[in-house]
């Protein structure tokens, strides 16, 4: 069984076991073995679902791990706990019998002396095409029902990793401040006022998270793969401005060098200005009584050791430069 050290979701990177890493999505932040990945997401921060997957299908493999939240103002009791798995093996069982597969099923109470928020706690497993082993229980300062489980083939030991990654979650933040957010190999961490904007971006070897505070203020995290194709034998600052000349046409910008995670970086610091700006933009924002977000900053930074750009950028109402240091801060690259 691998010790794990107490995990934090205070956003900054933990230290891990060799070969895991920790996956944040809204507000819930859980350790895997580093070859798994983020695969399927749904809802929000009240009521979501996350899956990771580790891409096998072979049924000696433990497959992935699946996680189903959702807000209940009301403290749930154990007995309000097994009432859910109820229906949940319900379900199970209802989509088993079309394949005329029997069903076996069994939980318990357990004691859950790290997390006293948790009033109630319930481990379980079920037996059908597959096996799955997990944990369901409800969180008084997240008012959050959650309920979690490994899944694996039939013949697949899912013994040791299981109490590992269910060991490892935790439902909110240590802090109020931070939420971790990870997506495949990026791992960040976002002021919790902030809230994930639209879909993730997902392509060959970009991936990209938006978030949104109020109107017009948002952050963006970036991350570019094959970071040597990417540059061409640019400079940083070159490639940048190459690919943010439509941004930079519009605003009074600062361009200066850096470090970000023991890697040399540019940082960037601005305001959008001119009439494109406060009549194209600005105005029509200020007419229906929404205040513009005329400040920028950004940091950008290649790292070797993956051969991944990162960038961080934040649009925002005031100077946000320091706002850009703390979540390079917890901007993991290798």
């Amino acid at each position: 069984m691998t010790v794990l050290e107490k995990s934090t979701t205070s956003g900054r990177p933990a230290v891990l076991p060799k070969g895991w890493k920790t996956t944040g999505w809204q507000g819930i932040s859980l350790a895997t073995p580093e070859s798994w990945n983020l695969v399927g997401h749904g809802g929000d921060e009240k009521a979501g679902n996350v899956r990771l997957d580790n891409g096998e299908t072979k049924d000696s493999s433990v497959l992935g791990v699946e996680m189903r939240w959702s807000y209940v103002k009301k403290s749930q009791s154990d007995d309000d706990l097994q009432k859910r798995l109820d229906q949940f093996f319900t379900n199970i069982r209802n989509s088993s019998k079309r394949q005329k597969i029997t069903v076996d099923t069994k939980s318990r109470a357990i004691d859950s002396d790290n997390h006293p928020e948790r009033s109630a706690v319930r481990s379980f497993q079920w037996k059908a095409d597959r096996k799955g082993t997990g944990r369901i229980w409800y969180c008084n300062e997240c008012k959050r029902l959650v309920i979690v489980q490994m899944v694996s083939g039939l013949k697949g030991d899912q013994s040791a990793v299981a109490h590992d990654v269910m060991e490892s979650i935790s439902c909110h933040s240590e802090t109020d401040n931070w939420r971790a957010w990870s997506l495949y190999d990026l791992n960040t961490a976002i002021p919790a006022d902030y809230k994930l904007k639209g879909q993730p971006q997902l392509l060959n070897i970009f991936v990209a998270l938006t978030f949104e505070r109020q109107l017009h203020e948002k952050i963006v995290v970036e991350q570019w793969g094959v970071a040597n194709v990417q540059l061409r034998n640019k400079y940083l600052d070159e490639w940048y401005r190459e690919k943010s000349s439509e941004l930079l046409y519009g605003m009074k910008s600062e361009i200066t060098e850096s470090e970000a995670q023991g890697h040399p970086a540019i940082r960037v610091t601005g305001k959008m200005w001119g009439l494109t700006y406060w009549i194209g933009k600005a105005l029509p924002q200020l007419l229906r009584f929404q205040r513009p977000a005329p400040h920028y900053a950004a940091c950008l930074w290649e790292c070797p050791d993956t051969n991944k750009i990162h960038q961080v950028q934040v649009f925002a109402r005031r100077p946000c430069a320091e706002v850009v240091t703390e979540i390079v801060e917890r901007t993991r690259c290798h």
